[in-house]
């Protein structure tokens, strides 16, 4: 990140870094690895930056527009840091219950997202029941679709890698195939 930073501020990139901090790094808090909010970090680089809840759906747009804006001005890149909670395990070997407190996620579970925009919605008389009938439909019909696609996925050989690397043959990519298949036969020789 650092490396792409320093570019992005050398050369004024119009380019949005975004961080979704979610408060943990694997089974450390955040707080272990830095004592400062991340945010901080970018004016090192010569780069704004600007923290943001992100459970606030419409502070994360507002705060999003500025960015766009700021980049699409010709005024270099902007960091957002948006601040979040990790509900679930890290991955599929992960216990947070080993290293987190229930009340801790029990808290920050009211601070769901998208019951904030619905309760926000509702009261503002623009979210009604049909509204959330017709998106829970929508929700149903792509998640079928997405479960199909990914279940009708085919596994491209191992050698499809470097099929369309580059528009024209190129002998290292010529090489490194030959390479990879000399690899390859050894592991079918197992």
């Amino acid at each position: 990140m650092n490396e792409a930073m320093v570019f992005a501020a050398s050369y004024q990139v119009p380019v949005v870094f975004v961080c979704q901090n979610n408060h943990w790094a694997i089974s450390e808090p955040v707080a272990v690895q830095s004592k400062y909010p991340i945010a901080g970090r970018a004016p090192g680089f010569g780069i704004p930056s600007l923290r943001v809840d992100g459970n606030d759906v419409l502070a994360c747009l507002a705060a999003m527009r500025w960015a766009l804006a700021h980049a699409r001005a010709g005024k270099g890149p902007v960091f957002i840091e948006a601040v979040t909670y990790r509900m679930g395990p890290h991955t599929t070997s992960d216990d947070p219950t080993r290293y987190r407190d229930p009340a801790e996620l029990e808290a920050w579970r009211t601070r769901d997202p998208i019951a904030r925009l619905e309760a926000h919605l509702r009261a503002a008389g623009e979210l009604d029941e049909e509204h959330v009938a017709a998106a829970q439909a929508d929700a149903d019909v792509m998640a079928r679709e997405m479960r199909a696609a990914c279940l009708g996925m085919v596994t491209r050989e191992p050698l499809a890698v470097f099929d369309g690397v580059y528009a024209e043959p190129h002998c290292g990519i010529a090489r490194q195939r030959d390479e990879y298949a000399a690899y390859l036969s050894t592991l079918e020789a197992v």
